[in-house]
Parts: C-alpha cells; sequence; structure tokens
C-alpha cells in the first residue's frame, strides 16, 4: 500500500526523522549498555543512520528491515561506503518470517504507527529473547482530538490510528510485555533539524508540498500530539 509520507521521507533520504531526531537516538543507546555478542534488530530502517551508528559504535550483530525499496536502496549505499556489516532484510515486520526468540534488542523509531500497531507487537514480542528489550518512539495523543484533528492526521501520515500513552501501555501489555517504562524526554513533537539527507533525482514538487504540510501541522498541533519513547521488557 503506498503511503505519500514515507514516500517523500525515502526520497528526501532524510536520516532520524522521528521525533527528536538521532540525538535522541544517541542518548537512548548510550543508556542501553549494549554488548558485542547482543542481536539487533531496527525495523523501519529508513536509510540506516541508526543500524550504522549500532554496527560501528557497538559491534553487535544487526539486523536491519524495512519494506520500502527506495530507503533499503540507500541503506545499503550508506553501509557500503562504511564497511559496516549490517544485515539488510527487505519486508514488512508483520509477515516477516524471523526465528522466535532470536534478538536481544528491538529498536522502531517512528514505525510502529505506521503498520497494524496490535499485529506488530505480537510480532516484535515473539521474535526477542526472554530477558531483551523493545525501544519504541511512537507518536501519542496528549489530549482527546477532535474528530477532524484525528482524520487530518491519520490522512496525513497514512495511519489507522493514534493511541494515547494508556492506549500504547494496553496494547503493550496486550503483547506479553509486562515491564513497560517510559524513558523521560522532553515530549513535544518538534520539528527536528536535519543533517541527514540523500535525496533521489526524481524528488517532486508534491514532495516539498506534504513536506511543508507535515512542518505547519506539528507547528500548530504540538500541544496535542507528542511523542513517548517506550522501553519495555517480556
Amino acid at each position: 500500500m503506498t503511503n505519500n509520507y514515507l514516500d517523500l521521507l525515502a526520497n528526501f533520504g532524510i536520516g532520524g526523522a522521528h521525533p527528536g531526531g538521532f540525538l535522541l537516538t544517541q542518548s537512548i543507546l548510550k543508556k542501553e549498555q549494549i554488548q558485542q555478542f547482543e542481536s539487533v534488530l531496527d525495523i523501519g530502517c529508513g536509510t540506516g543512520q541508526t543500524a550504522e551508528y549500532l554496527a560501528k559504535h557497538y559491534g553487535c550483530t544487526v539486523t536491519a528491515v524495512d519494506n520500502h525499496p527506495i530507503m533499503l536502496e540507500k541503506a545499503k549505499t550508506r553501509f557500503l561506503k562504511s564497511d559496516s556489516s549490517v544485515i539488510v532484510i527487505e519486508g514488512d515486520i508483520q509477515q516477516l518470517s524471523l526465528r522466535e526468540k532470536s534478538y536481544d534488542l528491538i529498536l522502531a523509531e517512528s514505525v510502529i504507527s505506521f503498520t497494524t500497531i496490535s499485529s506488530t507487537l505480537n510480532k516484535l514480542a515473539g521474535v526477542l529473547k526472554t530477558g531483551g528489550r523493545v525501544i519504541l518512539i511512537e507518536m501519542v495523543a496528549e489530549q482527546s482530538l477532535t474528530v477532524d484533528l484525528y482524520e487530518k492526521a491519520c490522512r496525513l501520515y497514512g495511519i489507522n490510528e493514534i493511541l494515547d500513552e494508556a492506549e500504547w501501555k494496553l496494547k503493550l501489555g496486550q503483547a506479553g510485555f509486562t515491564q513497560i517504562e517510559i524513558i523521560d524526554t522532553p515530549y513535544e513533537l518538534t520539528q527536528t533539524e536535519i543533517k541527514d539527507i540523500n535525496p533521489s533525482d526524481t524528488i517532486t514538487l508534491d514532495n516539498f508540498e506534504l513536506w511543508d504540510e507535515h512542518n505547519r501541522f506539528i507547528t500548530e498541533n504540538f500541544e496535542s500530539l507528542g511523542y513517548r519513547v517506550f522501553r519495555c521488557t517480556l
């Protein structure tokens, strides 16, 4: 299924487009004490910025998954240039046949909301090792949304539902996660400075217009829509 917003990110080749950007990613990973022997799964890896960082700075085994061919092509180019030994898989995380209980850490940066949330969380719980952890950076509703705002957000980002913090915790619990922690970060869904970009030759005027619409939407609705960083274990 086509998603114009994800196509936009792919065509611009934007790394760290999630709330908080790559600086937030680095600060989260710093606290995880990732070991070389650990196996890490980066779902919705995009252009591979986080996967490359994991492989180079921690020496762990990294598997990067994305279902957007343009994103993955740019990720492969990044890994080749940096000589990063990242395992690359193209496909929808909900449909992939991954070995059960095989990952110590799973990372999803603004990814789960673009899928069928419950299905994806169940999948992550199945492939996570006992004692492993999942870190999600996801959009949340900070207050009850009007029908108009809810529908506008879903249309803009090509998503089907917007959860508040309690609803995220409920779905995580239903997937089998018993320890659900909120990592303390600034919660406003603010515009993140983009420093990592690899644009395609096929960028269109529609891409620029959609990017402007996205930025206006965030600025106008930062009190209603924010994000959380969830750290979960089984």
